[in-house]
């Protein structure tokens, strides 16, 4: 190792939280949220083919008085169950259709010193179809963050390359859009040097040959990319009926080896995990769902992950530590890892929100990588923030 003294502190992180991660689930006993998402609505001005959110806002027209409001929302986070919260993920629906976005953000952003202390990152993903609103809000929510030490994350949707994009979004000039929405906020970073943006391709049959160019283009822009399956949920996606019209086939699984194969891939770590499972079928994390993660939908349900089906409570009628703390909450912890979902799951965030706290599967990525590519995965995905506390 190039500097033996920090990798082993980083180590013997990792080690700790590997243990702590270990006793709490022998007792079904959560963690507090180190990772929250935010559905901070349902509503979407795409029309995916392979999501059908779109649908049931489009069937109920006032489905946005269902959503948290912007008190409700900062007024949660100001719950001490949230002391420990590294990472805050505002995903959709389109987030930027909710006109106090910058205001809910930045709201968050204003309980740091009180309520939480440890608070890194704000994350928020977008299909990028509305890029004045999406660059302004931007904008104003980077100037209010100067000097807090909390970053902004951004994603944008990217499937495909020109038509390809527009087949898959259900929207005509989609892909022009979109990186039209890339290319102003690649002018926001350069003054912003706490600002991190990326690409975020679902993986189908209709793209799958158009992995390598998607990746180039974010290569030559210097984006951080998430390329990963498509997921089939009852809920969250409702999208369920698709799944044998877009599932993958074999000689596409081959595909998508090859490409997570790419050299410029090696030092990602769920890249290595896709990688994994798609080699051998063995799946070499364990998940930290409702221990340390939370996903909270736009009206309020509480699930253990975006996946996952079964809700545990609702924060618009029960505190969270009360849904924290529920006998479904309890129940949902001893189901973790054992249903077919889990057990064939390769959802990015997951691997994301485990890593640092399942420990031993990531400490064995770093040791892999050794001298000082371990810190291109450490810093470069911003594993720190969880471990630099």
């Amino acid at each position: 190792m190039s500097n033996p003294f920090k990798f082993y502190g980083t180590a013997a992180g990792l080690l700790g939280r590997a243990l702590g991660f270990r006793f709490a689930r022998t007792r079904a006993a959560p963690l507090k949220p180190a990772v929250v998402s935010l559905a901070v609505t349902n509503r979407c001005n795409s029309h995916c083919i392979m999501c059908n959110m779109w649908r049931r806002a489009k069937e109920h027209p006032n489905i946005q008085f269902l959503e948290l409001s912007q008190r409700e929302i900062i007024d949660l986070f100001s719950r001490p169950l949230f002391s420990e919260l590294v990472e805050l993920d505002l995903t959709g629906g389109e987030p930027h259709l909710r006109d106090d976005l910058v205001e809910i953000a930045l709201g968050i952003a204003g309980l740091k010193q009180k309520y939480l202390p440890h608070l890194r990152s704000i994350v928020i993903t977008s299909n990028g179809l509305l890029p004045e609103r999406i660059i302004s809000n931007y904008q104003k929510i980077l100037e209010g963050l100067r000097d807090t030490n909390i970053d902004l994350v951004t994603v944008a949707s990217l499937d495909g390359i020109g038509a390809a994009h527009d087949k898959i979004r259900g929207t005509k000039g989609a892909f022009k859009l979109a990186t039209g929405t890339i290319g102003g906020l690649l002018e926001l970073k350069e003054k912003y040097p706490n600002y991190f943006i990326g690409v975020k391709t679902t993986v189908l049959p209709e793209n799958i040959d158009s992995l390598d160019g998607i990746l180039e283009f974010a290569l030559k822009e210097n984006l951080f990319t998430i390329i990963s399956p498509v997921f089939f949920t009852e809920t969250r996606f409702r999208n369920a009926d698709k799944r044998e019209s877009l599932r993958l086939s074999p000689s596409d699984h081959e595909k998508l080896l090859n490409f997570y194969n790419r050299s410029e891939l090696n030092t990602n770590y769920f890249y290595s995990r896709i990688r994994s499972l798609l080699s051998d079928g063995r799946k070499s994390w364990s998940c930290t769902a409702a221990f340390n993660y939370m996903f909270i939908e736009y009206d309020g349900t509480v699930y253990p992950c975006e996946l996952l089906s079964e809700p545990t409570g609702n924060v618009k009628e029960q505190d969270p530590e009360t849904v924290w703390n529920s006998p479904q909450a309890h129940y949902c912890r001893t189901r973790i890892e054992k249903t077919e979902q889990c057990r064939n799951c390769i959802e990015p965030g997951a691997v994301r929100y485990s890593a640092c706290a399942e420990g031993l599967s990531y400490l064995g990525f770093l040791r892999k990588l050794g001298g000082r590519r371990y810190q291109e995965s450490l810093y470069g995905e911003g594993f720190n923030k969880y471990l630099d506390r």
